[in-house]
């Protein structure tokens, strides 16, 4: 707000009492987004009561901080992957970057940055987010005219990673895939990550395949599973990192060895591990990461320390399951057939897909995105078998984590159901005549509102309606099983509000509130919506959360 006489009467009226006041607009929607995801938080933590859950979350979290996939995917890109062309520096709070000779691309590790522009305008950049790029591009004739990036001050103690121009040329020699997406991600982090983006719905909810491999894939998807089935009967074919995985790896090992040791204490991996993950939105603290250092299972010999072969073995578990040695001829003759389909032309991501496709796995789950993009790892647009198989190890393991997920999500909803149950048992014991649609339970909640306040009434005023067959659903299918506020509100035992919140974070379906406006006279309209969750939607939360 700029009109002072304005601010000055709001202050006299005591209207900025309890406020925190903030220089520009961007820290000020900076501020209100950070307290919304610490808020978004807190909430996701209430799904770890579930110890499925929370080895499944763990495991997200260390694979977001590993994942070297090369696609251009603005949610995922973590500095690891860039961190061998790059050094970390720390800034101290007022201390100036991007002077008129500074060509050195920025990425903000930890801490608050802001960034002078040429048009006036100042603004801050997003922890995970790159600066100064205009400037390199400008440098290696890539861009002309002017820097828009005048100059950048720590607003306090941070820590940057710094791509000097010397660097970025060698990586886009020795790395072209790298450089690809650095660039893309760098692109559409201009939009994505400005304060006040709008929330995403979930990519297959958008559409991430265009129409000619939407036809391409016609047929597979629903046909019945083939070798995609036969390669979870089995774990006897050990399936190997790529080369491009095996060779990032090394170089992140060398890089946490800071001393040259050929081991690495698990403080010090943790440390490490903790950083890469706030860089990418994680809000777990280091005791938390400590905890899940210990249960992950990575310090075989229980030494202590680290050692390149433990790193190597534990990478491999994370991101790959083996699978029968029996299947490994029909799967050579099936990628030999789909290259015999075009000698010629490469395997590409279009023709991997299909394949995919066509032996029963899910090339439309969330996860299959970042499988192309380690398997192809190399950047050479072209898959070859042992690149294939990597893949196979890569989708059975995402298929065992959603079988677990689903599990998990069944009893979630048996646990609701039971304690409901229980709940209107008891109910109907204290009395007689109360009937069961009064129960509070399902998805659709009726909530009192006044339309001349525009104010919803107390929570203790609202009152819900559902079906009775919803106390006797048996849980068979996860394709089936959705939940609402009402279950959460039972199983977690939270409040009401608490339990709406959890499910308007998951629930990927637009869903309009409806008035009703139909009661009795004199009384207030009311509001429904109906937001449940089901499996797809909570498998992407416990994965976009991590």
């Amino acid at each position: 707000m700029k009109n002072h006489k304005i601010i000055k009467k709001f202050d006299a009226w005591g209207l900025f009492a309890g406020t925190k006041h903030l220089k520009t607009l961007d820290l000020a929607l900076r501020y209100v987004e950070d307290a919304l995801l610490r808020r978004a938080s807190r909430l996701s933590d209430k799904w770890l009561v579930n110890p499925t859950v929370r080895k499944i979350f763990e495991r997200q979290v260390l694979a977001n901080v590993f994942n070297i996939s090369v696609r251009a995917d603005e949610k995922n890109f973590s500095s690891a992957r860039l961190q061998p062309w790059a050094q970390r520096l720390e800034i101290s709070a007022g201390e100036e970057l991007c002077g008129d000779d500074d060509d050195s691309l920025y990425m903000l590790y930890a801490g608050e940055i802001q960034i002078r522009g040429r048009d006036g305008h100042d603004y801050s950049v997003f922890t995970g987010s790159f600066f100064n790029l205009d400037r390199l591009l400008i440098s290696v004739g890539a861009l002309g005219g002017l820097p828009s990036t005048l100059g950048a001050h720590a607003s306090k103690d941070s820590m940057v990673l710094v791509v000097t121009r010397k660097k970025f040329t060698e990586m886009q020699k020795e790395d072209g895939a790298l450089t690809q997406k650095l660039l893309m991600t760098m692109i559409v982090q201009n939009e994505s990550n400005r304060p006040g983006r709008v929330r995403p719905l979930a990519r297959q909810r958008a559409g991430i395949m265009s129409e000619d491999l939407e036809a391409s894939l016609h047929g597979h998807l629903r046909g019945p599973a083939k070798l995609a089935t036969r390669v979870l009967r089995g774990k006897d074919y050990k399936i190997s990192l790529t080369e491009a995985q095996e060779e990032s790896f090394k170089r992140i090992f060398q890089i946490i060895d800071e001393k040259g040791e050929g081991e690495i204490p698990l403080d010090q991996f943790a440390r490490y591990v903790m950083r890469e993950a706030k860089s990418l939105g994680s809000q777990i603290h280091h005791k938390q990461f400590m905890e899940m250092i210990d249960h992950s299972g990575i310090d075989e010999d229980g030494d202590g320390t680290l050692t390149i072969d433990e790193f190597l073995a534990f990478l491999r578990g994370l991101f790959l399951a083996d699978i029968p040695a029996k299947v490994v001829p029909a799967l050579r003759a099936a990628y030999d057939e789909a290259v015999a389909e075009a000698p010629e032309e490469p395997m590409d991501e279009a023709r991997t897909t299909v394949l995919f496709a066509k032996l029963g796995f899910d090339v439309k789950s969330s996860g299959w995105e970042d499988v192309l993009g380690v398997i192809d790892g190399d950047g050479d647009g072209d898959v070859d078998f042992g690149e294939f198989l990597t893949g196979v190890g890569m989708m059975k393991k995402l298929a065992i984590l959603a079988t677990k997920l689903d599990e998990a999500f069944r009893d979630y909803k048996e646990q609701s159901l039971a304690k409901r149950r229980s709940t209107f048992a008891s109910s109907r014991n204290l009395n007689g005549t109360q009937s069961k649609r009064n129960l509070k339970s399902g998805g659709m909640f009726t909530m009192s509102f006044n339309t001349n306040t525009g104010t919803a009434a107390p929570q203790s005023q609202r009152h819900l309606n559902v079906p009775q067959d919803d106390l006797d659903d048996s849980i068979t299918a996860g394709e089936g099983v959705e939940l609402s506020a009402s279950d959460l509100e039972a199983f977690l035992d939270v409040p009401r509000d608490m339990a709406e919140e959890m499910v308007f974070l998951a629930d990927e379906d637009e869903v309009e509130a409806v008035v009703n406006d139909t009661g009795s006279r004199g009384s207030a309209p009311s509001i429904e919506c109906n937001r449940t969750i089901d499996r797809t939607e909570f498998q992407h939360l416990i994965r976009s959360w991590s």
